[in-house]
């Protein structure tokens, strides 16, 4: 998968590439202050809810940069949950003990999330994460590039699991 490339601005970030192809930053590149919400340092990559109700991801590598910029303009730094790295935990490749588990289904609950609809989540990911050899995080970024990757009609059918995804993320904001 190539990864985005953008630029950081005084005022603003321009993107010549982003990664996930139903994003607005295909169309409108520049993310300016006014379209910034918040930032995330707890996801991984760090990521910005933009627009309405959208998370863009930057780089894995590219923490200071992101850090100052948000920092210069006081952007709000995120309180939520991270949802999705609570979803995804069960597709570690490694042994996650029961409790932890429960414990994610109980804060999962709090946010809203019948069992039902937290087996119905894991259930439309678990073959985009399928086989994945991560040991210690796998999040949103994980399952919207697995997909877009692992999927030869993505490009075709995506955009409404792109804007889903969008959506599950959002509810970490309800506590």
């Amino acid at each position: 998968m190539k990864y985005s490339t953008y630029h950081i601005h005084e005022d603003r970030i321009v993107f010549d590439y982003y990664e996930f192809y139903f994003s607005s930053l295909r169309k409108n590149k520049v993310l300016t202050l006014d379209r910034i919400k918040e930032v995330d340092f707890t996801t991984f990559p760090y990521s910005m809810e933009i627009d309405d109700g959208e998370v863009i991801f930057f780089n894995h590598d590219d923490k200071s940069t992101i850090r100052d910029f948000a920092e210069k303009h006081n952007i709000l730094e995120s309180k939520k949950i991270d949802v999705w790295k609570l979803f995804c935990e069960t597709f570690l490749d490694t042994e996650i003990e029961a409790a932890v588990l429960e414990e994610n289904r109980v804060r999962l609950k709090k946010l809203g999330f019948s069992l039902a609809e937290q087996e119905k989540i894991k259930k439309r990911i678990q073959w985009s994460l399928f086989g994945t050899w991560e040991w210690v995080y796998l999040g949103h970024w994980d399952v919207l590039a697995m997909k877009q990757a692992r999927n030869p009609f993505y490009r075709l059918n995506g955009a409404d699991f792109y804007w889903w995804t969008m959506d599950i993320a959002l509810k970490g904001k309800t506590i």
